[in-house]
């Protein structure tokens, strides 16, 4: 019996050739492992706490919650007032502003004298808080947690 009575001939139109799917497949687990590895690395980096920034950001916030005690790093006056839309704040469960990547300006016409968690200024520093997020708030900054205030 000769090789090419043994094995069953497949049409090469309807399967592609084993180089073909190696390639295909191996761009797919190459770029798996690429991606996992990457973010294991992005994730250890992070928790790591020893790098120049995180060092800053963590002496930063120790330092507004020790010099206004249990305020959540504003003036007593806002401690535990409501926001625009009567959320209370609550000192002991807010973000912080690097949690929500607050900023001191507008975003794309969204800023935080508009939003439902705002507390207005009650002191006459030009300046507000928020119901979720620690620290004082401009009233042209801007969060992630921005939700619009339709009242």
């Amino acid at each position: 019996m000769r090789d090419d009575e043994r094995t069953p001939r497949r049409d090469a139109t309807t399967r592609p050739t084993r180089s073909q799917e190696t390639r295909d497949t191996g761009r797919t687990r190459r770029r798996f492992i690429w991606l996992t590895g990457t973010a294991a690395m992005a994730g250890l980096a992070g928790c790591s706490g020893g790098g120049g920034g995180a060092t800053e950001t963590t002496t930063a916030t120790a330092t507004t919650t020790q010099s206004s005690g249990s305020t959540g790093g504003v003036p007593e006056a806002y401690a535990t007032a409501t926001s625009l839309d009567g959320t209370q704040r609550n000192p002991d469960s807010l973000s912080s502003q690097e949690a929500v990547s607050y900023q001191d300006e507008p975003k794309d016409g969204k800023q935080c004298s508009t939003c439902r968690y705002y507390i207005e200024d009650k002191n006459g520093d030009g300046v507000g808080a928020c119901a979720i997020v620690a620290g004082e708030i401009a009233p042209e900054g801007y969060c992630v947690s921005y939700v619009e205030y339709e009242g």
